[in-house]
């Protein structure tokens, strides 16, 4: 076997924590290539990586650090020659870190890309991951029998349960529909934003250029009826410079409000939608905690939503559909099946002794298989006991 792993947009941290990882466990199965440029706007690697692959003698590195190489983050040009070498590589299975999509597109064998496991309100490790043929279609449930279901529906029931009580504890915002002045009947719509370090090339597929952007195009586009409730990504609040963003919520301050943490560490976004009348988002995956709370969903974006989420593509229909008393909202038992297959089926925990390169082969060649359901609920249930108290 053959196993090439394409990383064009892996960040230091990415690869030392996942990558390398992943590299060591593969090795021993089949093997391995691994393609990658240098360091360049927080993406790449450079010494410090390689010297952390333990099974790095084992490894066909190609390092791709031709003058092109910033432009392999993202993508907009056939890349005929890389495209070239894959297939001379003949890879069985290509596992990505990219941004562009249309090159991996032209690779031979299984691809998949490398992803973060979140998917909040269930709580997830930082160094969880989960293979995904599409990076950005969200809450895509494969087609399951009722009986498999009903497996995942029991076999989750005190984890969904457990996640309930969690949410239902967090206080409510303060703020959000009680200021002097305005209406009782506002809708109040939550907007959480998304990383916009540089280092996160996979911004190129949002609608909009930026967080600022996408503020004021919103506030302008809705009546005074309606109230923003806008939360930032906690790595933006790390490493960004905000100012735009802020000068956008000045601006429009009669119909968006920033909701910041209380204190450092805090995410505000689950309070913040839980209060909210429905959400709004593009490619952040997020949208999973308006899933779990059957809130409406706006989603801006050009990828593929589970069809169980019912989410609105048209800002004035969503409006609609909330003014009417009457929005479409995510179905709850599709919403349990969803989260039940995640936890069960699809999260790759490399801290776990049991996650060993078969199983992850067995995860990229079987994408769904109910056999190993038990095993992924109980790992899961090991890395989080407290709540399954």
């Amino acid at each position: 076997m053959r196993i090439l792993f394409y990383l064009p947009v892996v960040t230091p941290w990415w690869f030392d924590r996942i990558v390398a990882p992943l590299i060591d466990r593969l090795v021993q199965h089949g093997e391995v290539h691994v393609m990658v440029p240098p360091l360049w706007h927080g993406t790449g690697i450079g010494a410090e990586q390689l010297a952390g692959v333990v099974a790095a003698e084992l490894v066909q590195w190609h390092i791709l650090d031709g003058e092109d190489h910033p432009r392999l983050r993202s993508g907009g040009e056939p890349f005929d020659d890389l495209v070239d070498l894959v297939h001379a590589i003949g890879p069985d299975i290509c596992l990505c870190r990219s941004a562009d999509l249309d090159t991996p597109s032209r690779f031979p064998g299984i691809v998949r890309y490398l992803m973060e496991a979140g998917f909040p309100p269930f709580p997830a490790g930082a160094e969880w991951l989960v293979l995904r043929e599409h990076p950005f279609d969200h809450c895509v449930i494969p087609a399951l029998g009722e009986a498999d279901k009903e497996a995942l529906h029991g076999g989750t029931a005190e984890l969904w349960s457990a996640v309930e009580r969690i949410v239902a504890a967090q206080a409510h915002p303060d703020g959000l529909r009680d200021e002097e002045g305005r209406g009782a009947d506002e809708l109040v719509l939550a907007l959480p934003l998304e990383y916009e370090n540089a280092e996160n090339f996979f911004s190129l597929h949002r609608p909009h250029a930026n967080s600022a952007a996408l503020v004021s195009e919103l506030a302008e586009a809705v009546d005074d009826g309606v109230r923003l409730a806008v939360t930032d990504h906690p790595l933006n609040l790390l490493h960004c410079d905000r100012s735009p963003l802020e000068a956008a919520v000045a601006q429009h301050a009669d119909r968006v409000r920033l909701v910041p943490p209380k204190r450092r560490g805090q995410r505000p976004t689950i309070s913040v939608v839980r209060a909210s009348d429905g959400m709004i988002v593009s490619n952040s995956k997020v949208i999973s905690i308006g899933a779990f709370l059957g809130k409406p969903i706006l989603r801006l974006s050009n990828h593929e939503s589970g069809r169980w989420l019912n989410a609105y593509s048209d800002l004035r229909a969503f409006l609609g559909g909330l003014r009417d008393g009457a929005p479409k909202v995510p179905a709850k038992d599709e919403a349990k099946t969803f989260f039940a297959l995640h936890a069960a089926n699809n999260i790759i925990d490399l801290n776990h002794q049991d996650m060993d390169g078969r199983l992850i082969l067995d995860m990229v060649e079987t994408p769904v298989d109910p056999r190993r359901w038990p095993a992924g609920i109980s790992r899961y249930a090991a890395s989080h006991p407290d709540i399954f108290q």
